[in-house]
């Protein structure tokens, strides 16, 4: 019992490996690059925002390859009355980690925020090893422990404004 042999066009293997090596076969499809290849390009990276929906709200950055993966993601909250941040979540794809994604993405959530008290989440084996490094990189204190205010603990809708394109940070 087996399944019935069927014969592709362009016929066996075997006739079109021979005609692709004497270049008279068939040429191979083109395939659009996609987040398997796993390639750190800069060119073709898009980097998106998600704001809060409400002050001291959760907000987001991504950035995705070509096919749309988010293959880093941070999402934090900042409250500007009382001068607190906090790091919820971050995450770089391991190909695409030590090329710098994780302490852009930390300068952009930071940025115009100096003098502010931050903090994360508990954190993976991972993030133990990254927080001190991109702290003392960028110069500001990241305990381990979360430390909310009341306008952090408010419930809030989740995303509901459009996220926004966003030129990539510089290196």
């Amino acid at each position: 019992m087996g399944s019935p042999r069927t014969v592709r066009q362009g016929g066996s293997l075997w006739a079109r490996l021979v005609g692709a090596f004497r270049g008279t076969g068939e040429p191979a499809p083109v395939v659009a690059p996609n987040s398997l290849e796993w390639r750190v390009d800069p060119d073709t990276e898009t980097w998106w925002h998600q704001p809060p929906v409400v002050p001291a709200g959760m907000q987001e950055v991504q950035v995705r390859a070509p096919d749309g993966y988010d293959f880093a993601r941070l999402v934090w909250q900042v409250c500007d009355l009382c001068r607190l941040g906090l790091v919820a979540k971050i995450r770089v794809t391991r190909p695409w980690q030590h090329h710098g994604y994780g302490t852009r993405m930390m300068r952009l959530a930071l940025n115009g925020r100096s003098g502010y008290s931050w903090s994360t989440t508990p954190q993976s084996e991972d993030g133990r090893a990254f927080f001190p490094v991109v702290a003392e990189a960028i110069n500001v204190a990241l305990p381990g422990q979360s430390v909310l205010c009341e306008h952090m603990h408010a419930k809030e809708p989740r995303f509901s404004v459009p996220a926004q394109q966003l030129d990539p940070p510089p290196s």
